[in-house]
């Protein structure tokens, strides 16, 4: 059997890693150096408040403890062990897993950076899941993911750039969004890394901006909000019903982690 292995930035819920059979592993977030790990979606608390009276909020990666403790459970239980976590180039947890991979240095254990986040993580863990059922082994599962996280997507827009140019995370783009607050940048992942795509005047144009990067033969499509569900979150909700009348979207809360580097208000639209 194949154990998969994530982390909780993938946006499950307790229900769906259960019917999964997916380890999905906390990272951390620390409110005025209070450590909290983060939980299954719904089970965060209204971590907006905590965030709004703190001053002081950080996250961690994974240790490679953590990842190398999980992984040695699956191996002695007989699985193999598929490890697919969030980007590199936004968190030290992939390199976590490696190192956790290295320790236990068996070659029924595989890890791959997603080079996503949020909603597109989960779908990638879920086509995990699949090829797994369908009897693929486990090097022909990191082969095809590989190839297919290509067409996994994230697109995502903030209400301003604080949190995230604190993060340190915006790279090269830095300048071409800072001149540009009194609209919603919208952005993505494009091998890990953050790109800009366009900007949207108000809520509802950044909302049209963001479908429109979708795929016109998209089936299913998750909206990701970071904290309270606001306004940018139902725009795009619309947007999506609106111009997909006939895929599935779903709404979820994106996490405290993310939200920590997004900021409050920030919103997320994934789709495979």
């Amino acid at each position: 059997m194949l154990a998969i292995v994530t982390d909780s930035t993938c946006g499950l819920t307790r229900q769906e890693a259960a019917e999964l059979g997916v380890d999905v592993v906390p990272m951390v977030y620390a409110t005025d150096f209070t450590r909290h790990e983060e939980g299954f979606v719904g089970e965060n608390g209204p971590y907006g408040e905590l965030f709004s009276a703190s001053r002081h909020i950080a996250t961690e990666a994974v240790r490679s403890s953590t990842f190398e403790g999980v992984f040695r459970r699956h191996l002695e239980e007989g699985d193999d062990v598929l490890c697919v976590t969030i980007s590199s180039r936004l968190s030290g947890t992939f390199r976590s897993a490696e190192e956790a991979a290295a320790a236990v240095a068996s070659p029924r254990v595989a890890v791959l950076d997603s080079w996503l986040t949020a909603g597109a993580l989960e779908f990638l863990v879920r086509r995990a899941r699949a090829l797994a059922d369908s009897g693929m082994e486990l090097p022909a599962i990191v082969s095809t993911l590989a190839e297919k996280r290509e067409g996994t997507r994230i697109v995502f827009s903030v209400p301003d750039m604080v949190a995230l140019s604190r993060s340190g995370r915006l790279g090269a783009i830095r300048r071409a969004v800072a001149t540009k607050l009194n609209r919603y940048p919208v952005m993505a992942l494009s091998e890990g890394g953050i790109v800009k795509l366009a900007d949207g005047r108000g809520a509802r144009g950044m909302a049209a901006a963001m479908v429109e990067c979708v795929p016109s033969d998209a089936s299913e499509l998750l909206v990701s909000h970071f904290g309270p569900r606001g306004v940018e979150a139902r725009e795009v909700f619309l947007a999506a019903r609106e111009k997909f009348p006939q895929a599935h979207v779903r709404v979820k809360d994106g996490g405290p982690v993310l939200a920590e580097h997004l900021g409050l208000g920030a919103v997320g639209l994934s789709w495979m």
